[in-house]
C-alpha cells in the first residue's frame, strides 16, 4: 500500500480532502478526493474495506464489518468493488447472523432472477466461514429452522475452500449436503464428481467436552461430504495440550483417542488431522488469563493421517522430553508429527475462551 494511500486513510480524508503544508508556510495545496483517479480510488476503497478481526473489543461491541457495509452505500461501483473484501471471510458467531446471512443469499437470488445490477455471485468471493455459538450466551435455533437456513447456505459453504463449524451445526449441515445430493437430478450417473470444494474442515470444540466426537455417530455411513475432505482440525478448549506445548508429554494419547473416534473409513481422503490450542511461553502464568486475559501464539500439532493408517501399531510418535516450538517456527518432530507455532498472538479469557478471532485471522491454519 502506497504511503499516500495510507495517509488518505488515517487522516480520514476518504470523501472530503487531503491538504499538505509546507514546513516554511508557503501555500497550501489542496485537492479533493475525488480527483484521485478512479483506479487509485477504487483501490483506497477497497484496502479501507477490510474487516479487521484482530481487534480488541468484541464483535458485538465493534462489527469488523462495519466499514465496508458503510463503503456499500456509497455507489453500485464502490459497492462492487468492495464486496469480495467484505465477503472472503464470513464469521458467523451468533445465531442471528445465520438467519441474516441467509436471507441476503435469497435476495441476491431474486436480484439473479430479475436481472437487477444489485446483483452479485457471493459463492464466487466467499472464501472462508465460520458457523459456531456458544450455548451459554445465547438461545440456539431449532434444527428444522437450522436446516432451512442450511439449504439456502449450502451453494456458499461448499464453495468456500476453508470451513470451521461447531458440533451440531455440522451435523445439520452435513445432512444437509446429503440430501441434495440424493435428490439431484442425475443422481443415477455414477462418475458425476461432487461439486464441494471444501479443502479445510475446523471444527470447533462442543461446550460440553463429553459431547466432542460423538457427533460422528450420527452421520451417515457412506458421506460424500466427509469423503472429501483433505484436511481435517480441530480447536481445543482450554489448556489440555499444555504439556505437550512444553515438551514434556508425547501427543500420542490424545492423537490416538482422536484417531479412535474420526471415521477414517468413510473420511478417505483425508491427509491430515490437526489440533490447535494455545502456546505457553514460559514462565506458564495463567493468572492473568483468569481476569483480563491473556496473549497466546497458536500452537498447531499435525499428523500424517496416511502414514498412521498404514500402520497404527508402528507410527513414530514423538517422545519426550522434545525441545519446545518457539514463536514462528515449524519443527518437524518424528516422519508422521510436526509443531507449528504462529508469529502473532491473540487474546484468550477464560470467561469468553472463542476461537472466532483467532481463526479469522488465519492464526489456526
Amino acid at each position: 500500500m502506497p504511503q499516500f494511500t495510507w495517509g488518505v486513510l488515517k487522516a480520514g480524508f476518504l470523501l472530503t480532502s487531503l491538504v499538505s503544508y509546507s514546513p516554511v508556510m508557503e501555500p497550501t495545496i489542496t485537492f479533493r478526493f475525488s480527483d484521485l483517479p478512479l483506479e487509485l480510488a477504487l483501490l483506497v476503497f477497497k484496502y479501507a474495506a477490510e474487516p479487521t478481526f484482530s481487534q480488541k473489543e468484541t464483535y458485538s461491541e465493534k462489527n469488523p464489518y462495519a466499514d465496508a457495509i458503510s463503503l456499500c452505500r456509497v455507489s453500485r461501483l464502490v459497492r462492487r468493488t468492495v464486496l469480495p473484501e467484505l465477503l472472503h471471510t464470513v464469521s458467523l458467531h451468533r445465531c442471528l447472523g445465520v438467519g441474516m446471512f441467509a436471507n441476503a443469499l435469497l435476495m441476491q437470488q431474486a436480484y439473479a432472477e430479475t436481472k437487477n445490477d444489485l446483483f452479485f455471485d457471493y459463492p464466487s468471493a466467499v472464501q472462508r466461514v465460520w458457523i459456531s455459538h456458544d450455548d451459554f450466551l445465547e438461545y440456539r435455533l431449532g434444527d428444522s429452522e437450522v436446516m432451512n437456513y442450511m439449504s439456502s447456505l449450502l451453494p456458499v459453504l461448499l464453495a468456500a475452500p476453508a470451513l470451521a463449524i461447531d458440533w451440531r451445526n455440522l451435523k445439520l449441515f452435513v445432512r444437509s449436503v446429503e440430501n441434495a445430493w440424493a435428490s439431484r437430478p442425475d443422481r443415477n450417473v455414477d462418475d458425476r464428481p461432487f461439486p464441494g470444494r471444501t479443502q479445510s474442515l475446523t471444527i470447533t470444540p462442543a461446550s460440553s467436552p463429553a459431547f466432542n466426537w460423538k457427533m460422528f455417530r450420527y452421520f451417515r455411513r457412506e458421506s460424500v461430504f466427509l469423503a472429501s475432505i483433505p484436511h481435517l482440525t480441530y480447536l481445543e478448549r482450554g489448556f489440555g495440550y499444555r504439556d505437550i506445548s512444553k515438551g514434556l508429554r508425547s501427543p500420542k494419547g490424545p492423537l490416538h483417542v482422536c484417531m479412535n473416534k474420526i471415521p477414517l473409513d468413510r473420511m478417505k481422503n483425508l491427509q491430515t488431522f490437526s489440533v490447535a490450542y494455545p502456546h505457553l511461553d514460559a514462565p506458564y502464568d495463567l493468572d492473568p488469563y483468569i481476569g483480563r486475559g491473556l496473549e497466546f501464539h497458536v500452537e498447531r500439532l499435525t499428523m500424517n493421517v496416511p502414514l498412521f493408517k498404514q500402520d497404527p501399531a508402528s507410527f513414530s510418535w514423538v517422545t519426550p522430553p522434545f525441545p519446545v516450538t518457539n514463536p514462528g517456527e515449524k519443527s518437524i518432530r518424528s516422519d508422521g508429527i510436526s509443531f507449528k507455532v504462529t508469529h502473532d498472538g491473540v487474546n484468550f479469557r477464560q470467561e469468553s475462551f472463542t476461537w472466532d478471532k483467532a481463526w479469522a485471522c488465519g492464526l489456526t491454519e
